[in-house]
């Protein structure tokens, strides 16, 4: 039976360029938008006419439904706007070519933001990206982070994969040692719990309590 993965690293590599070759920013802003708001926010619909019912219900979506904060690669919180802002600046100021969208999934969650920054700052080393976008959702049954990085230059493949493998083994590390700490805690709590319930049966019935221990037949 094949072992079960604690987390799993797998990502997407998005062309920042149009058919004709310019810099072309729209398909990785449909990505954020979709990753903060859901899928209606960049139907065509969306920028209709204010009062009309569609566009009254997509604006609905998205002003009031964020799925989660932009997180950068401090652990600081951005707006939405700024994080497309920063994308497209990647892309229409710097060149950046490449957009790598990642997707980190753990089986028993609680990990933190920092914790996903590490596993990041792991793969800095192999794939060259010491800054990047991430936001976390709990909209399924595993934990999970969608990562927006850019670079200028397409990674080879064995780059790509090496920075995967080097990522999956971060956060498998992580979430083992995380899962662990609960159960600790869980441990400790039970055992505070039933020395709290000791200790009040003891005053509860103080008689029966002192006579332990005693009433020896000889």
């Amino acid at each position: 039976m094949a072992k079960q993965r604690l987390a799993i690293v797998r990502g997407q590599r998005i062309n920042n360029r149009s058919a004709k070759g310019n810099p072309a920013y729209g398909q990785l802003k449909g990505l954020m938008n979709y990753l903060a708001y859901g899928r209606y926010i960049d139907q065509p619909t969306f920028a209709l006419r204010p009062g009309s019912e569609q566009a009254l219900g997509h604006q609905s979506t998205a002003g009031s439904q964020q799925r989660g904060l932009w997180l950068d690669h401090n652990g600081a919180a951005t707006p939405h706007s700024d994080a497309l802002h920063w994308a497209k600046e990647k892309v229409h100021a710097y060149g950046y070519d490449y957009t790598y969208q990642l997707l980190l999934s753990t089986r028993h969650g609680g990990l933190l933001p920092d914790d996903f920054n590490h596993v990041l700052a792991q793969g800095s080393v192999l794939s060259g990206v010491e800054e990047w976008r991430l936001m976390l959702h709990a909209d399924t049954n595993n934990q999970h982070a969608h990562v927006i990085l850019l670079r200028q230059e397409k990674l080879a493949k064995a780059q790509y994969t090496a920075w995967q493998q080097k990522m999956q083994a971060a956060l498998e590390q992580l979430q083992v040692e995380r899962y662990q700490e609960r159960q600790e805690t869980e441990i400790t709590h039970s055992t505070e719990l039933g020395q709290d319930l000791a200790a009040a049966f003891e005053l509860e019935h103080p008689e029966t309590t002192q006579r332990r221990g005693w009433e020896i037949g000889l």
